[in-house]
């Protein structure tokens, strides 16, 4: 046991600074979910590297929100259908997320070569790119077919933390930028070059803040530029929890007085037990974290009455050996305490 807790404090620099990755299982497009998301004024995605800070906190709601739903399509594909209808064909496994083609009113992209998104697991400095091409049919009954070719390319270009609307703080982000740059041919030629970036939070599926720039260049020489940025609507948000980064200098008797919270036996093994007193009815939310500040799971997170709280809690498979962080919420504060799973 003490050759565990040295290894925990001579390695806890490196566990405060850990890169997010994104896996198939934590980030990949599940079928049977929504993702919502609010549309602000277009903002500079700031800059790229390590340790990055992201203030979007000011970020202003304007008209029009971005709701996808994600089904099963045929041959296990996945339909991912936006709030004007558009549908996006998706290829999602363990090794990748492959876009495939694209439906809506008066226009159809089917690629020949499509274009990888990201390969899993994805972390800082991981890129990809290639090529892609394709077919393109437009008008009401999609009676005039063109071509689609170009490239493209994913690179994880920074991680840090994200500052969002409503005091929302989020650690261990990661940002994804993608570039397609290619000609729509068919009486004409366009040259469309799209930049987008993606923000990830290891306790959210979806990406919690896009934006992107779409420029269009014409054979006459006109162009023309678009940019949008969305942030994950409040709803959704409500589920994620700030990430709290333990700090192994502390001990539990820094934590206020006030509280009747206790966890045992610490350090644990197949359980620990948790007991806290309500002096009211409340919402709760009880989480648990690793040292670095990773999500694992939520204990509680409903209404509770009043009186006092037994939460068991059996670790999965996937808890390694190592430091924890239990964040408990009611009542408009916060407390946490650290544990040891030996």
């Amino acid at each position: 046991m003490k050759r565990v807790l040295f290894s925990m404090l001579l390695f806890a620099p490196a566990a405060l600074v850990a890169q997010p990755t994104l896996t198939y299982h934590t980030h990949g497009l599940k079928a049977g979910e929504n993702h919502g998301m609010q549309k602000v004024e277009y903002l500079s995605p700031g800059g790229a590297g390590a340790k990055q800070v992201w203030n979007f906190r000011d970020a202003s709601p304007i008209d029009g929100q971005r709701v996808e739903t994600i089904d099963s399509g045929e041959a296990g594909k996945l339909k991912v259908t936006s709030a004007d209808g558009s549908k996006f064909t998706y290829t999602c496994n363990k090794l990748a997320n492959v876009y495939e083609g694209y439906v809506s009113t008066g226009r159809t992209i089917e690629f020949e070569q499509p274009i990888i998104k990201i390969n899993y697991p994805f972390s800082y400095g991981s890129n990809l790119a290639g090529d892609f091409n394709g077919h393109c049919y437009y008008g009401d009954n999609l009676s005039h077919a063109g071509t689609i070719a170009g490239s493209f390319s994913s690179e994880a270009d920074a991680f840090g933390v994200l500052l969002l609307p409503n005091n929302v703080t989020l650690h261990n982000v990661l940002r994804v930028k993608t570039r397609e740059s290619y000609v729509e041919s068919l009486c004409s030629h366009v040259h469309i070059e799209t930049v987008k970036y993606l923000w990830y939070a290891p306790e959210y599926r979806y990406p919690v803040f896009v934006t992107w720039e779409i420029s269009y260049s014409y054979e006459n020489g006109e162009t023309k530029t678009v940019t949008e940025s969305f942030y994950t609507t409040e709803t959704l948000m409500s589920n994620v929890e700030t990430p709290v980064v333990a700090d192994a200098s502390k001990s539990e008797q820094e934590e206020p007085v006030d509280i009747k919270y206790t966890i045992y036996p610490n350090p644990y093994n197949s359980y620990f037990h948790l007991t806290y007193t309500l002096e009211k009815e409340t919402m709760v939310s009880v989480a648990l974290y690793t040292a670095a500040g990773q999500f694992v799971s939520y204990l509680v997170k409903n209404q509770k009455q009043n009186g006092v709280q037994h939460v068991t809690y059996n670790p999965i498979s996937a808890d390694f050996a190592g430091m924890y962080v239990v964040r408990l919420t009611f009542d408009n504060k916060t407390y946490t305490r650290t544990l040891i799973k030996d």
